[in-house]
């Protein structure tokens, strides 16, 4: 029998017992592996435990289901809304939702659903590997050439016709090849160009500031200056971006 590792993502307790209850009485194809009560518990636990489906609510104290599944960066696993509300149907659809449940759950539709799940899990790892092929880059460099993943560089550095890439291994790669010419061949969803010299990886950054013009701190320590004209575009993705509270002191 196929088992789909599952977690369950709803603020009110007794909506997470209560679909857990279910799923382990008449879905044995589903194994809950974790619970989570908000949207950032969500996030941690999706990277952390990288479950082939999530059960997700909608309505959710400050950051919803349909923000935290823009917020994420991959999403590898199928999601199922369940939800009081039915109003939501049609961004269920864009979000790419394999169903949408309404509380309170019924058993049969939720078998139906577990069924749609099964189906659609067995073509997952041709579309996961196209994926991820998009997430990498060729570039060459003075050593040769690399194939670098997206998820592994923390910053583009430009000076002049060359980039330093800088790898979170603590290696840096030079590249002749300017900062501009890698913004658009980059996701932007990932990176965001902070100043005319510094594209970031938004994973990386741990604290942002207002004070003189701007800066962000990055995973490791480093600085970077955000340009004024910049600074206010960059807190909107970024507040957008994570589920996670960063720093900013005004």
């Amino acid at each position: 029998m196929q088992i789909l590792n599952a977690i369950i993502v709803d603020d009110e307790l007794h909506g997470r017992n209560n679909l857990h209850s279910f799923l382990k009485s008449y879905c044995p194809e589903i194994n809950v592996i974790g619970k989570a009560a908000s949207a950032p518990e969500a996030k941690k636990m999706i990277y952390e435990l990288n479950p082939d489906v999530v059960f997700l609510d909608i309505n959710m104290p400050q950051i919803n289901g349909f923000e935290l599944l823009e917020s994420l960066v991959e999403k590898n696993f199928l999601t199922v809304f369940v939800t009081a509300h039915s109003e939501y149907g049609i961004q269920a659809v864009k979000a790419n939702a394999v169903d949408y449940l309404l509380k309170p759950i019924d058993i049969i539709e939720l078998q139906k659903t577990v069924k749609k799940l099964l189906s659609l899990s067995e073509k997952k790892p041709a579309a996961k590997d196209n994926h991820d092929a998009k997430n990498k880059i060729l570039v060459s460099h003075s050593e040769g050439t690399s194939l670098l993943d997206f998820a592994d560089i923390i910053r583009f550095e430009g000076e002049n016709n060359y980039t330093t890439i800088h790898l979170c291994n603590k290696k840096s790669l030079v590249v002749a090849k300017t900062l501009k010419e890698f913004e658009t061949s980059i996701p932007k969803n990932i990176f965001f160009r902070v100043h005319k010299s510094d594209i970031i990886n938004l994973n990386y950054v741990i604290e942002f500031t207002n004070r003189d013009g701007g800066c962000v701190t990055m995973k490791g320590g480093t600085k970077i200056a955000i340009s004024r004209r910049r600074l206010q575009h960059f807190e909107e993705v970024i507040k957008k971006y994570s589920c996670s509270s960063f720093t900013n002191h005004k």
